[in-house]
């Protein structure tokens, strides 16, 4: 394991090359090191930025009960089986 004075050193080390970069990339890969070494030195994994989410319990719909006042439904209306070469029955692709 690497020494926190270590990890501290090349941080300072890296911050001063992010402040006296002449670039905008050599400056991003500077402070990616920065952001790499505090990551070595926080533990081996990153910490999560996203807070903790609980599961909630869903509930079961409930079975709702057949109209029984006598009035009647209709039945869906569906077309009779195409039955010819290449018809593959009740497929949005028969013509």
């Amino acid at each position: 394991m690497v020494p926190i004075e270590r990890i501290l050193e090349e941080m300072e080390r890296q911050m001063c090359e992010a402040r006296n970069a002449s670039g905008e990339a050599q400056r991003r890969e500077a402070l990616a090191a920065v952001r790499s070494l505090a990551d070595v030195a926080l533990g081996d994994r990153p910490v999560s930025r996203m807070p903790e989410v609980k599961p909630v319990p869903l509930s079961v719909p409930h079975a709702t009960m057949p109209n029984t006042q006598g009035t009647a439904q209709a039945a869906p209306v569906v077309p009779p089986r195409q039955e010819e070469d290449g018809a593959n029955g009740h497929s949005i692709f028969d013509f």
